[in-house]
């Protein structure tokens, strides 16, 4: 044998023993991964260093998991509908800020007249929720009452209560003519009047003038109508006395 065989043997012997020494090292240390979980369980902060533990332990991850998932799905459909009511009611506020430019269409305060929809609603609070109730009726009217102006009638929205103003204000020009035509005519009268009035205090005057010349004519008339009777007296006492005297005309 040479003594490169001779080497190699002793190499081989070498690593033999130790490959022998780490086996038996390994199986009298070997971890215990087939016993059965220590009653009381693992001390904490302890990892497994069994199957049996680890499969304990996969198991409650398990139902963790299923829990959590559950849970989780529980909370994601909460979660949409509360987005869904949400959304509902943007859009509901978003429907109602468009009533109040421009009037519920479906809710006329006169049906001649497409322009004359309802603008503004009472509040109607849901006692449930405790919120403002936007939902309607199957002929797109709401529930709250339709808020109502000074005239008795209800609001139109305000594209209509603009164009209504507009009215009121070309309704305004008109009577304010009419307004300053009359002030004319009630000058123009005053002056009439102030002329009649002076025509009348003449006509007065005049008329109490008369009034003093046939009372003194009157009162000459009866004087007149008195003193012709004594003449006619006297005159037939004298002509009774002429016949005594035997003249019988003078």
């Amino acid at each position: 044998m040479t003594a490169i065989g001779k080497l190699m043997a002793f190499l081989l012997l070498a690593v033999g023993l130790a490959l022998m020494t780490w086996a038996v090292g390994l199986y009298v240390q070997r971890p215990s991964w087939f016993d059965p979980i220590p009653e009381g369980g693992v001390d904490k902060g302890s990892n497994p260093v069994t199957f049996a533990q680890l499969k304990a332990e996969t198991e409650a991850l398990n139902r963790a998991a299923m829990v959590a998932s559950d849970t989780w799905g529980a909370n994601l459909k909460e979660l949409e509908d509360r987005e869904k009511f949400r959304n509902d009611r943007l859009n509901a506020y978003a429907e109602r800020n468009r009533w109040a430019r421009k009037g519920n269409p479906k809710d006329l305060a006169d049906p001649a007249n497409p322009k004359s929809g309802k603008g503004f609603y009472a509040p109607f609070i849901d006692s449930k929720l405790n919120l403002h109730d936007l939902s309607r009726d199957a002929t797109g009217k709401p529930k709250g009452e339709a808020i109502q102006g000074s005239d008795g009638q209800p609001l139109p929205g305000i594209e209509g209560l603009l164009s209504s103003v507009a009215g009121d204000l070309k309704d305004s020009e008109a009577l304010e003519a009419q307004i300053t035509l009359q002030r004319q005519k009630s000058k123009d009268l005053g002056v009439e009047v102030v002329a009649t009035q002076d025509q009348l205090n003449r006509m007065n005057v005049i008329r109490d003038s008369v009034r003093s010349e046939l009372f003194f004519l009157d009162r000459f008339k009866g004087n007149v109508s008195e003193t012709g009777e004594t003449v006619f007296r006297r005159q037939k006492q004298l002509l009774n006395r002429l016949k005594i005297l035997g003249i019988s005309d003078p």
